[in-house]
């Protein structure tokens, strides 16, 4: 399922839910930190992803979770390494937690997006992360000429 897709249906979901009852005046969701990483790592290295928000709204009232290049975790031929962790709250639900645990980082995986989603009724957040190899040695694996 695309990105797009996710959010036309949450919002619908909101939509419906606030059918006859007053709107509250909630904020749109905010990434805690940038809203763009990346992260060098090895093909073969264990990763684990981290992401939170505010979720400027009621408890319960917003959802967090990961997509690998525009698709859920578990609908991507990397289902079963690439695992999203359950959602936690800290401060009673007014920050979101959610992590995603690469388990053997591939080199595909150096060409893949990996984008936390937090909304609510109000809105949408992204944070993206990508990789990048990671060099060894301090001069990038190089040889100095003398």
């Amino acid at each position: 399922m695309k990105l797009s897709s996710v959010v036309k249906a949450f919002t619908s979901l909101y939509l419906l839910l606030a059918d006859g009852v007053p709107v509250s005046k909630d904020e749109s969701p905010e990434i805690i930190g940038p809203d763009h990483v990346q992260i060098k790592a090895h093909p073969g290295d264990q990763l684990l992803l981290h992401c939170e928000a505010l979720a400027n709204c009621e408890v319960d009232m917003a959802v967090i979770y990961w997509l690998v290049n525009g698709s859920f975790p578990e609908e991507t031929p990397s289902s079963g390494r690439i695992v999203e962790s359950e959602e936690s709250t800290l401060e009673d639900g007014a920050i979101l937690l959610r992590s995603l645990l690469l388990k053997n980082v591939t080199p595909e995986d150096l060409k893949s997006t990996f984008t936390c989603v937090v909304t609510n009724a109000a809105g949408t957040a992204l944070k993206n992360t990508t990789l990048a190899t990671k060099r060894s040695g301090c001069n990038g694996g190089r040889k100095r000429k003398h």
